[in-house]
């Protein structure tokens, strides 16, 4: 389908509107950019969750977002009137708790991420390893000497980290070419964080292509649109029939890729971004979306 035969959810039929609500049973939802901008929430959400749940949907969450806590999620998630669990949301560092768990993972852990993301590691039982985050002198031997330390590593774990430095990165390096066995693990992969309207930011994934182009290793992607969290997500959740999802979502190259890759039905929401004009530009068939809508409040419509 091309980008320009992308129908807007309130331009469908009343007859096509109930079809498209009774095609799914379970509604999966991106958060940043979708329930709310960074700071607020987007108009008409709260009522389209509480008209989803009125009409049997199961709701489940996925972000990419491993900065903020469970507990901050879950006080935003107040907000719109749903009692968030553990089990209800996709988070980047439980993702990776799931993963290392499902292989029954061993030993030490080079972390690379927020001290939030670590947390949920350690809490979880992992030991890890992490910096250096104070400046070093500007010479290599006292480089080396840091980044060299021979430690026991047995997998790098990358995430978005504000306080990312070139030491950090050498030393994650080392630890993979040092050990072929040792695991590439990434949370998100974006390549980009959009912050707010207007105000783009360099993500994670250009920090992690780095890592992939110096060591010849391709990682363990645990954040959209990873196969891996793909394969993760449809055993989490017992999918069974995975056209009865649908995943709602801001972004083609991690949303939509996503949804596909799961076999999911797929609506874009132009409301964090992604504008009209990106979506039409859109030529990869695996990011165009099914359909779209200028918010999730937008849905709230079809829904009475």
């Amino acid at each position: 389908m091309s980008s320009k035969q992308i129908r807007h959810v309130l331009n469908l039929s009343p007859q096509e509107q109930e079809s498209f609500v009774q095609s799914f049973d379970c509604v999966i939802c991106d958060c940043d950019g979708v329930l709310w901008t960074v700071y607020e929430p987007i108009p008409g959400v709260a009522d389209t969750l509480a008209a989803l749940r009125s009409r049997g949907k199961m709701l489940r969450y996925i972000t990419n977002n491993g900065v903020r806590s469970f507990e901050n999620y879950a006080k935003q998630f107040r907000s719109l009137g749903v009692n968030l669990e553990t089990s209800d949301i996709v988070h980047p560092a439980l993702s990776v708790v799931r993963h290392f768990r499902s292989i029954n993972f061993q030993g030490l852990i080079y972390c690379i991420a927020t001290e939030m993301f670590k947390t949920v590691l350690r809490d979880a039982g992992f030991e890890l390893l992490d910096g250096p985050s104070d400046p070093l002198e500007e010479s290599f031997k006292k480089i080396v000497a840091t980044i060299n330390d021979h430690a026991p590593v047995r997998a790098v774990v990358i995430d978005t980290d504000f306080n990312i430095n070139y030491p950090k990165l050498l030393r994650a390096e080392l630890y993979l070419k040092n050990d072929p066995d040792c695991l590439l693990i990434a949370g998100a992969t974006d390549k980009l964080l959009h912050a707010k309207r207007g105000f783009i930011l360099i993500g994670p994934g250009l920090f992690l292509g780095v890592l992939e182009q110096a060591t010849g290793r391709k990682a363990i992607a645990l954040g959209k649109p990873g196969t891996s969290l793909a394969e993760q997500v449809l055993d989490h959740y017992g999918i069974e029939d995975p056209r009865r999802v649908l995943f709602i979502g801001d972004m083609p190259e991690q949303d939509m890729l996503f949804a596909t890759r799961c076999g999911f039905q797929k609506l874009l929401v132009l409301s964090g971004g992604t504008n009209l004009e990106d979506m039409l530009k859109l030529t990869d068939p695996e990011c165009i979306p099914d359909y779209y809508a200028d918010s999730l409040g937008d849905l709230v419509k079809l829904l009475d």
